[in-house]
Order: C-alpha cells, then sequence, then structure tokens
C-alpha cells in the first residue's frame, strides 16, 4: 500500500502500511490491535511456536486426481509505479515461501500494455501470470484489453468477454457493490485489516521508530510482518451472502510490492536525510537524533549510506497468505479451471505450512470437490484432514453448524446449503485462523432449490 505525500509529515503517514506495524516499541497489550504482538517477547513466543508447529506437521498425499500447488494473488513488481521489484528477486523470494504460481496484479499505465509486457510463463520453476489491479478488480484477462475506464462492472465484464478472470478486491470499500459474473472476491487483504489498527495507524508518526525497532524486524522478520494477522470478519460475512447467491471463488490478497522501509544517507553539515524504500526523500534531519541507533562513521561522505531496513521483504509477503489450488499440472491452463471453478483454499502458511489440507464431500458418486456443486441426498458426508490438529468450524450459509478439534473431520450433511470449513490454531496464547476453505455447494434435490 502507498499513500501519495509531499510533506515529511504525511510521508511518515504513508509509511503506515501493513508492514510498518512493525516500528512500535509495544510494551502494552491492547485487544484486536497488532501493538501487543510487537513486544520482544511477542516475537520471540510467535517464534518459538511456529518452530514447534514446523516439527508436528504431518500432510498425507492428497486423495484423487489432483495436486497441490501454492498461489499468490495481488503481486506488484516494477511496472507498478510503487514497486521496484525485480522479477528475480520476486521468483527468488516466491520459491522461498514455496510459491509455484505468481499472478501479477500491476497498475496500468498508458506507457505500458500489462498483459503484453506483464510477466508471464514459466520462470525458475515458478509459474507467472500477467494482471492488473484496477477499478477495484484483480484483473486477469487471457489477452490485452487495449483500452478501458474505471468502471467495475464494464471492466469485469470486458475481462470476463475475453476469457479471463475477475476478483473484486478491497471489499473495505466497495461492500455492497454488485458485481454480475465475478470469479469470485478477495476473502482476506492484509491492507484492509491494517486500517482497522486505529492505534497503530495514530502511533506511526516518527520515522526514527523504524530505527529504533530495527533489530527486531532483522531478527523476526517474519512474525514481525505478520503481527496484524486477524479473523477477516467482515470480508467472509459478505463473502458468505454472496456465495448463496452464485459460486464465488474467494482469494487472498498479499498485495505485495517491496516498498516500505527506511534509508539514511549522510548529507554533510552533521545532517542525515531520510528516504523510503523507493528513493524518495522524507526529511533531513541532524545526525545527533540518530546517534543512540545508529553508529556513524569517523569521517563520512556525502550520500554515504548508514541505515537501510526493509519492512515488507517479498518473501514475507507472499509466505503470509497464500491460495491453494487443486490442479492437474502447472500451466496456466489448470490455475484458470481451478480458480474458475474455486477448487482452493486460503492457507495462512506464516504460521504453519497449510499444504495437505483436504475438504471434500463424499456421497454415493463418490468425491466432490471445493468449489463443485451437487445435489442433496441422504449419506453425504462432509470429510476434511488438516496437517495439524487444530480447532474445526464448519459453516452452513454464514452459520457456524459444526465444531471440532483434530486433525480430521467428518459430519453427515442434513439438508442443503452453502458448506465451508475453517481451521484455527493457538499461538503464543491467542486463537488465530489457520486455513479457510472454498465452499462446497449442496443444493436441492429438486429444482427450485435457490441462487446455487
Amino acid at each position: 500500500m502507498t499513500v501519495n505525500c509531499t510533506t515529511a509529515r504525511r510521508h511518515c503517514t504513508r509509511l503506515a502500511s501493513l508492514s510498518l506495524a512493525v516500528l512500535i516499541l509495544a510494551n502494552h497489550s491492547f485487544a484486536a490491535d497488532g501493538l501487543d504482538r510487537l513486544a520482544l517477547e511477542k516475537l520471540k513466543q510467535t517464534h518459538t511456536v511456529r518452530e514447534s508447529l514446523k516439527k508436528q506437521i504431518q500432510a498425507p498425499p492428497r486423495q484423487g486426481p489432483l495436486k497441490e500447488y501454492r498461489a499468490n494473488l495481488h503481486v506488484h513488481s516494477h511496472l507498478s509505479h510503487d514497486s521496484r521489484g525485480k522479477i528475480e528477486e520476486i521468483v527468488a523470494a516466491a520459491k522461498k515461501a514455496g510459491t509455484h504460481i505468481l499472478l501479477f496484479t500491476e497498475h496500468p499505465a498508458p506507457h505500458y500494455d500489462f498483459f503484453k509486457q506483464g510477466h508471464q510463463g514459466l520462470r525458475d520453476g515458478v509459474l507467472l501470470i500477467p494482471g492488473a489491479e484496477t477499478a477495484g478488480l484483480l484483473a486477469y484477462p487471457s489477452e490485452s484489453l487495449g483500452d478501458f475506464g474505471n468502471d467495475t462492472r464494464e471492466v469485469a465484464a470486458l475481462v470476463r468477454r475475453k476469457g479471463g478472470l475477475a476478483f473484486l478486491c478491497h471489499l473495505e470499500e466497495r461492500m455492497n457493490l454488485e458485481v454480475p459474473g465475478l470469479t469470485g472476491v478477495e476473502i482476506y487483504n492484509i491492507h484492509a485489516i491494517f486500517k482497522k489498527q486505529k492505534r497503530l495507524l495514530e502511533a506511526l508518526k516518527n520515522p526514527l521508530w523504524i530505527v529504533q525497532a530495527a533489530g527486531r524486524i532483522r531478527e523476526y522478520p517474519q512474525e514481525a510482518y505478520s503481527a496484524i494477522h486477524e479473523y477477516p470478519a467482515d470480508y467472509l460475512g459478505r463473502w458468505d451472502e454472496l456465495c448463496q447467491r452464485a459460486p464465488h471463488t474467494g482469494v487472498t490478497a498479499n498485495d505485495a510490492h517491496q516498498n516500505v522501509g527506511m534509508r539514511v544517507q549522510w548529507a554533510g553539515g552533521n545532517s542525515v536525510v531520510l528516504q523510503d524504500a523507493l528513493g524518495k526523500k522524507i526529511a533531513q534531519v541532524s545526525a545527533t537524533l540518530l546517534k543512540p541507533f545508529v553508529p556513524l562513521p569517523a569521517n563520512p561522505k556525502e550520500g554515504d549510506e548508514l541505515f537501510r531496513v526493509q519492512l515488507d521483504g517479498y518473501e514475507y509477503a507472499l509466505r503470509h497468505a497464500g491460495t491453494h489450488l487443486l490442479m492437474k499440472d502447472l500451466t496456466r491452463e489448470e490455475a484458470w479451471r481451478a480458480l474458475e471453478k474455486g477448487q482452493a483454499f486460503a492457507g495462512f502458511d506464516w504460521i504453519a505450512d497449510t499444504t495437505g489440507f483436504d475438504f471434500h464431500l463424499q456421497g454415493k458418486n463418490g468425491r466432490v470437490e471445493m468449489g463443485d456443486r451437487v445435489a442433496w441426498e441422504k449419506g453425504l458426508k462432509l470429510l476434511g484432514r488438516a496437517p495439524l490438529p487444530g480447532e474445526w468450524r464448519v459453516l452452513r450459509d454464514g452459520k457456524v453448524v459444526h465444531e471440532g478439534k483434530g486433525r480430521a473431520l467428518e459430519i453427515a450433511i442434513l439438508q442443503p446449503g452453502v458448506y465451508r470449513a475453517e481451521v484455527w490454531l493457538e499461538v503464543a496464547g491467542e486463537k488465530m485462523i489457520w486455513i479457510l476453505s472454498n465452499p462446497i455447494y449442496v443444493k436441492e434435490s429438486r429444482s427450485g432449490g435457490g441462487g446455487i
């Protein structure tokens, strides 16, 4: 996330993106706020839990003909005005995060065609798919769109007519917008969650906090980046409403830019220049202010870099959350099919790797995957499996109808509805959402059974 600012103070507010939460020297605990998770002791506890969970993971081979591939949607590179990310470093970060597919969402501009000049094809084992963040959509066309406007419905219709995928994004800005024919919606957007962190937003006024917190950022980069993770109740509520009318694939949004951080350069005359991660000047201040936190060389030269910290590195942004797709093989066509059908789940892999999660329905005719529709009949069962024991919740039409604990789930389906599953884990004394399945649509056995 970026906000255009011209003054130093407004630019400090710009730094208040999801990753800048790591700046706070938190010594207080506030409910539903990320401040307490940024205390050094809390970061240590979270790291210890993550390491312990890693050793407990058991992921049996997936049943059925489909394989699992991890994807990241809502990713920006140097093609966007607010990122400098080179494709080589993004692909390298994706491999470290366990990602197989990168679906880019560049900001369109007159000087380039985001589809024709976008990143695509297989690169070092990672599948690249070009797209754009435009008109309130994550737009993934199958060909160049040419000239297009900024009306959400019109752009969505254009993308869909050309055989592409369209997901409504940043739901907090358009929660009641009705867009026919969507592929789906974002069901988690960390930027939207950050905007609710009022205490953080109020506290992030002084860029010196970056310097103060740099040590813990570098020691616990993933825990710090993910400190504001929480359950996206508003997004999920809207998604549940939409799915009762028509299938909507739910995807996570990483909004990865690698554009939040700080550099300090010597300016001469006992002053230093503070720059953001894009090289834009924030302010020029006395070097004396930094002496308690940044070692100053004896004879610095003008332009010497004294300090650098990156708060939203691609590796940590991509690992934070992923959309796991069920595909036959690693091709764009199969990614398209999985996203179109909703054969996917959201995994918050920063907590623990969600690879191997399974949620399906078993009936007389065999296995029914996430995203599929089936007529209700007696004997239907929902079956689930997670790589770690957790708290399961099964929701029907947005309401919890079953809760249980363990690695496995098995419940009978007694009536039609839209069924999805959640798995929660305890992390450093807090219950956190870990997995969100896409729904299975169980319709009436006769016609007239509703919108699905």
